[in-house]
């Protein structure tokens, strides 16, 4: 299983123009083949969101990156961002 954490600092005056972003990217997301795992969670401060992601393989993982909702969404969301967003993957040991 690979695990990603990918941390967005969403403007706080862009929150709203966000959220039907987030909600889109995870939908669409949910019904990939492969994916275990893709949550949206608010960590913290105004803005500051993390998107929990489990993954059957590297595999499905790359297809993710490359779907045409991932391709046109994240660019948006992060123009909504202060700065880019920090993404960190794990292969999930036990």
């Amino acid at each position: 299983m690979i695990r990603v954490v990918a941390k967005f600092e969403v403007k706080p005056e862009e929150v709203t123009n966000a959220m039907p972003l987030f909600e889109e990217l995870v939908e669409a997301t949910r019904k990939e083949d492969g994916c275990a795992q893709y949550v949206l969670a608010k960590a913290g401060e105004e803005g500051s969101f993390v998107v929990l992601e489990g993954w059957e393989s590297k595999d499905a993982l790359d297809v993710h990156s490359n779907s045409e909702h991932f391709t046109r969404l994240v660019p948006q969301l992060v123009s909504l961002c202060g700065s880019a967003p920090v993404i960190d993957s794990y292969i999930q040991v036990i």
